[in-house]
C-alpha cells in the first residue's frame, strides 16, 4: 500500500512537471509570437464577436452550423468557444488565441490519462512528454487556426469512448461516449471521415459489450446525432441535396447553403496520389511557416519505425482500447484519399502517431530482457526528443518571429489607427489588397458592429468567393475608381506597394505597412 502511494505520488509529480513544461513552451511570449494576425484567425475572431453582439455571423446568419465566411465556409467551434473570452477581454489576438493555447496545454495531460487507462504508466508519461515537445503541437497551440482544435476533441473523444466501455458503469457512461467526437465535426469538417471509421472499428472489437448493453449503445448513437445533427444537416444540404429543404428555414439555427465548395477548390487540378505521397514521405512538411519553422520536422524525432512498433505492440495486446489510436490513425489516413494534405488538413494524423510512438517505445522497453538496457534506450530517445524540442523552441523565439510576423501582417492594426486619425472630412481610406481578406482584418481591428457592416457594405460573389468592395469609407481593391475620383484619400500600403498620385504626403511608416495621403489632383 505504501509503495502504491509512493508510485502514485511519483507519477503525479512527473505528469505535473511535463504539463508545466508544455505550458511554458506554449505560453512564453504569448500572444506576441506569432506576431500579427492570420486572416483565418481574424475571421474566426470576428465571427465570435458577431455572435456575441447580434447572435449572427458577419453575414447575418443566426447561430450557423457552419460559417459561410469568404464563400466556401469556415468551421464554427472555435468561434463559439471563444465567445465568453471575447466578451470578457474584448476582441484581440489574446482573446481569440486563448482557447487554442489552453486546449493545447490540456491535450498533454489528457493524452497521459488515455494512455495510462489503455496501456501503462511509463507509456503514458512517454506519450505526454513527446506531445509536450512536438514542434507541430507547440506551433499549432499558439495561434488560432480554427481547424487546429479538432485533434483535441478527437483525443477527448477517444479517451471518453474507451473509458465508458471499460468502466464499472457502462450503462451510465456509454450513452455519453460519443459527445466529444460529435463536437470534433464542428472543429474541422474532415472529422466526418475520421470519426465513423474509428468508432466503427472500435465497436467491432467491442462487440461483446455492444451486445450486452444495446440500449446504451443506441442512446450513444442518438446523442451523437443530436449533437452533430446541425453539421450533418449542413453536409446533407451542401454535398448531397445541393439545396435547402423547406423545414431548414424553421430551425433555431442556420444551415447555410454555400456559394462554393471548399473541397472542390482545394482538389481542382491536384494530383492527390503524388502530392500526398510526397507529404507523408517528406515527414509531413508542407513548407508553410505556420505549420513549423523552416528547417524543423513537424513531429520532431518521432518517426514511422517507432509508430509502426506501436501498432504491433498494441495489436499484440488484443485490447480494443490499446488499439484505439490505431483505429484513429486508420481513419485519419483515409483523409489522404480525399484531400490534398498539408499540416492543418492532415492534423488528425499527428496525435495517434505520437501515441503509437509512445506505445512502441514502451513495448520495446518491456520486450528487453535486460531492464538496464531498456531504460537506457528510453532515456536516449527521450533525451533526443528533449534536445530537439529545445533547439526548435530556441529558433521559434529568436529567428522565427520576424518571418512569421511578416506573413501574419504584424502592425496592420496600428497602421489602420494612423489612417483613421489622419483622415480629413470624407476622405476614403484604401486598405492594401496585398493583405489577405483585408476587409476581415479591418472589421476585426475596428470591432465594427456586424449589422453596420451588413448595412453599409457592397458585396459581390466572384468565382465562389465573397468580395467586399467597401465598408463605409474603407475600400479594399487597388483598382477602386472611387479612390481616384476623390480629391485625396488615405492609403494603407503593403510592402513595395505604390499608388499613382499627383502628390503624396507621408503619414506613418511602422513595420511593413506605410500610411500616406494620396492627392489625386
Amino acid at each position: 500500500m505504501i509503495n502504491r502511494f509512493a508510485n502514485l505520488q511519483k507519477s503525479t509529480i512527473a505528469i505535473t512537471a511535463i504539463t508545466v513544461v508544455a505550458a511554458i513552451l506554449r505560453l512564453w511570449r504569448f500572444p506576441e509570437i506569432p506576431g500579427g494576425l492570420n486572416q483565418d484567425e481574424a475571421s474566426a475572431g470576428y465571427e465570435a464577436f458577431a455572435l456575441l453582439t447580434d447572435g449572427t455571423d458577419r453575414w447575418g446568419n443566426a447561430w450557423p452550423a457552419y460559417f459561410p465566411s469568404w464563400g466556401s465556409g469556415q468551421n464554427v467551434l472555435l468561434s463559439y468557444l471563444s465567445m465568453p473570452v471575447v466578451g470578457l477581454f474584448g476582441l484581440s489576438a489574446f482573446s481569440i488565441r486563448l482557447v487554442p493555447v489552453l486546449l493545447g496545454i490540456g491535450a498533454v495531460p489528457l493524452l497521459y490519462v488515455a494512455l495510462r487507462r489503455f496501456t501503462d504508466l511509463p507509456t503514458a508519461l512517454i506519450g505526454a512528454a513527446l506531445l509536450a515537445l512536438t514542434p507541430w503541437h507547440i506551433t499549432a497551440s499558439r495561434w488560432a487556426l480554427e481547424s487546429n482544435i479538432m485533434p483535441f476533441f478527437l483525443l477527448a473523444g477517444v479517451t471518453t469512448l474507451g473509458y465508458a466501455y471499460t468502466s464499472s458503469r457502462p450503462r451510465l457512461l456509454i450513452p455519453f461516449s460519443l459527445v466529444f467526437l460529435a463536437l470534433a465535426l464542428y472543429g474541422y469538417g474532415v472529422a466526418v471521415f475520421v470519426v465513423p471509421i474509428m468508432v466503427g472499428l472500435y465497436l467491432c472489437t467491442r462487440y461483446r459489450t455492444v451486445l450486452k448493453h444495446p440500449l446504451a449503445v443506441v442512446l450513444s448513437m442518438l446523442a451523437f446525432l443530436v449533437v452533430a445533427g446541425p453539421i450533418l444537416l449542413f453536409v446533407l444540404v451542401n454535398n448531397v441535396l445541393h439545396r435547402s429543404p423547406h423545414f431548414v428555414s424553421s430551425l433555431p439555427f442556420t444551415v447555410p447553403k454555400l456559394v462554393s465548395s471548399r473541397l472542390d477548390q482545394i482538389t481542382s487540378g491536384q494530383d492527390l496520389a503524388a502530392l500526398n505521397t510526397h507529404f507523408v514521405t517528406g515527414g509531413f512538411g508542407d513548407g508553410y511557416l505556420w505549420t513549423v519553422p523552416n528547417g524543423f520536422l513537424v513531429l520532431g524525432v518521432i518517426g514511422f519505425p517507432l509508430a509502426a512498433l506501436g501498432v504491433y505492440f498494441a495489436a499484440r495486446t488484443r485490447s480494443p482500447e490499446a488499439n484505439l489510436f490505431t483505429f484513429w490513425l486508420i481513419g485519419a489516413v483515409a483523409l489522404l484519399f480525399v484531400v490534398p494534405a498539408n499540416g492543418n488538413r492532415a492534423n488528425a494524423l499527428f496525435i495517434p502517431i505520437i501515441a503509437l510512438t509512445a506505445i512502441g517505445i514502451g513495448g520495446l522497453y518491456h520486450a528487453m530482457s535486460d531492464r538496464k538496457t531498456g531504460r537506457a534506450v528510453v532515456a536516449v530517445v527521450m533525451a533526443t526528443a528533449l534536445g530537439y524540442g529545445m533547439l526548435f523552441f530556441h529558433d521559434y523565439t529568436t529567428r522565427y518571429p520576424k518571418p512569421i510576423a511578416e506573413a501574419f501582417g504584424k502592425g496592420f492594426g496600428d497602421s489602420l489607427k494612423s489612417a483613421d486619425g489622419a483622415r480629413h472630412g470624407n476622405e476614403p481610406i484604401y486598405i492594401t489588397d496585398h493583405l489577405s481578406l483585408n476587409y476581415v482584418e479591418t472589421l476585426f481591428h475596428l470591432k465594427a458592429k456586424p449589422k453596420d457592416f451588413q448595412a453599409n457594405s457592397e458585396v459581390k460573389t466572384v468565382d465562389g468567393v465573397y468580395q467586399v468592395r467597401n465598408y463605409r469609407h474603407y475600400y479594399f481593391s487597388g483598382t477602386e475608381t472611387a479612390l481616384d475620383a476623390a480629391p485625396s484619400y488615405i492609403a494603407v500600403l503593403g510592402p513595395n506597394e505604390a499608388r499613382k498620385c499627383a502628390r503624396t504626403e507621408p503619414i506613418d511608416h511602422s513595420g511593413q505597412f506605410t500610411v500616406i495621403r494620396c492627392v489625386t489632383r
